[in-house]
C-alpha cells in the first residue's frame, strides 16, 4: 500500500468512528431527553479532526518521487465524487430540512447535521474513491 491508501484506510476508520459514536450519543440522549439535549451528541464529530494527523502519521518515504501522475489523476477524481456528492447531500438534505423543520429547530440542529453530514459524505467518498482506483492490490502486494 502507499502512502496515499494508507491515509484513506485511516481516514475511514476515524471518520467511521466519528459518526457511529455521534448517532449512538444522538440515540441515546433523545430517548431520555428531547432533540435541545440530543444535540449535544454532535460534539463526537469532533473526532473527525484526528484525520487531519493522518499526513504527520504517514510520513512521506525517502523515494525521489512520492507522487506521480496518475496519484495526482486519482486524488483529483476521489475530490471531485466526494464533493459532488456533498453537494447533493446540501442540496437535498437543505430543501428537505427547510419543509420538514421549524426555523429554530433547523438553526439549532439541522444546520450543524447539514454541515457535518457534509465534511462525513467528502471524507467517506473521497476515501473509498481513492481506494477503489488503487484496486485491491498495488504491484502485487496483498493487503
Amino acid at each position: 500500500m502507499n502512502r496515499m491508501q494508507k491515509i484513506a484506510v485511516f481516514n475511514l476508520v476515524v471518520l467511521g468512528t466519528a459518526s457511529l459514536l455521534t448517532a449512538t450519543a444522538m440515540i441515546i440522549l433523545y430517548c431520555y431527553f428531547d432533540w435541545r439535549i440530543a444535540s449535544a451528541g454532535l460534539g463526537f464529530m469532533g473526532i473527525m479532526g484526528v484525520a487531519g494527523l493522518a499526513p504527520v502519521l504517514f510520513k512521506k518515504g525517502t523515494e525521489k518521487v512520492t507522487c506521480d501522475e496518475r496519484d495526482i489523476l486519482i486524488n483529483r477524481t476521489a475530490a471531485l465524487r466526494g464533493f459532488v456528492l456533498a453537494y447533493i447531500w446540501f442540496c437535498l438534505a437543505g430543501t428537505l430540512f427547510i419543509f420538514l423543520f421549524k426555523s429554530e429547530v433547523l438553526r439549532k440542529f439541522g444546520l450543524p447535521v447539514l454541515i457535518c453530514g457534509g465534511g462525513l459524505i467528502v471524507g467517506i467518498v473521497h476515501s473509498i474513491a481513492i481506494l477503489i482506483q488503487y484496486g485491491k492490490c498495488n504491484k502485487g502486494e496483498k493487503i
